[in-house]
């Protein structure tokens, strides 16, 4: 097994983990970056339009593109896999990558973001689930097809508004009395005349073999019903990714890694950015901003360690 020594590992190729690979690199670093998806989940995002500078909008994956080729022209190195195990010992970070091959470093900084959830009922794993209507949704163009989409922020608004372009009739279907979206996501639900709201409803269960075709309801006033549906797309929260971390480090109870003002975590020179760390904003611009914070206070580490 090869071994490859690193100055600064960074795990993710997100806006932090890219962020942080920029200006790492311009401090004279050397850098790797594990991530296999330039721009991370960013994909997910159909329009970036509260991000300074940019006067129009541009897609989550022109601004990942965008910020990864930025990073490399700097001089981080990228595997393009991600990273299967870190571990810690004798103040040394040692990981491997989907390919088997090891790399060690004085100083890691996990930018390893957050994964959906998925609905809590028998058959959560069946065909027809998705997270991602940019992604899955051209999946059912020219079908007729009734979508649900279930959640009440920013993110189920924007999927519902991008499948009701491909779908017969997109229910929007939340548990909660009101949506928990800002004003513009909203104005664009109204104007599509194809997105029906169900509000105080919960999903109770999935219908079909397979693929799902149908999903149990149930309202607040516990009416329950069945509703044929081709496909859902879940917007029901996150959970923080740090599968990868073989060793013991401080946690919120949802799991988000704690770190200090420095960005530093539990672990001497384990630093966390972005959505994967306790905050209160998860935000690309804010992922982006924890990213350069983290290089600074990665060099500040490896000058004095």
């Amino acid at each position: 097994m090869t071994e490859n020594r690193y100055d600064l590992m960074i795990i993710g190729s997100g806006p932090a983990g890219l962020t942080a690979a920029l200006y790492a690199s311009r401090l004279g670093l050397n850098v790797v970056v594990f991530g296999d998806i330039p721009g991370g989940s960013t994909y997910m995002i159909e329009q970036l339009s509260n991000f300074p500078g940019f006067l129009t909008e541009i897609s989550g994956t022109q601004f990942g593109t965008m910020a990864f080729q930025q990073a490399q022209q700097e001089g981080a190195f990228f595997t393009m896999t991600r990273l299967k195990r870190l571990r810690y010992e004798n103040r040394m970070f040692s990981g491997i990558d989907a390919d088997g091959h090891q790399y060690t470093a004085d100083c890691v900084i996990a930018a390893t973001g957050r994964l959906p959830k998925r609905l809590a009922v028998a058959n959560a794993n069946i065909k027809g689930i998705h997270f991602c209507s940019i992604c899955d949704g051209p999946l059912y163009r020219g079908q007729k097809a009734v979508l649900a989409v279930v959640g009440r922020d920013n993110t189920a608004g924007q999927h519902a508004v991008t499948l009701s372009r491909v779908a017969k009739k997109v229910l929007l279907i939340s548990s909660s009395e009101k949506l928990a979206m800002d004003a513009a996501h909203i104005r664009l639900i109204e104007k599509q005349g194809n997105i029906q709201q169900l509000l105080n409803t919960e999903v109770t269960g999935y219908k079909g073999a397979e693929v799902i075709d149908g999903i149990a309801v149930s309202t607040k006033d516990n009416v329950a019903e069945e509703l044929n549906i081709d496909g859902i797309f879940l917007a029901i929260g996150w959970r923080p990714n740090t599968k990868m971390l073989d060793f013991e480090v401080a946690k919120t109870t949802e799991g988000y890694l704690k770190t200090d003002q420095q960005l530093m975590t539990s672990v001497p020179g384990l630093l966390a950015a972005g959505d994967v760390r306790e905050t209160d904003m998860w935000q690309v611009l804010t992922a982006c901003a924890d990213g350069a914070r983290a290089a600074k206070y990665a060099g500040e580490y490896l000058e004095q360690n």
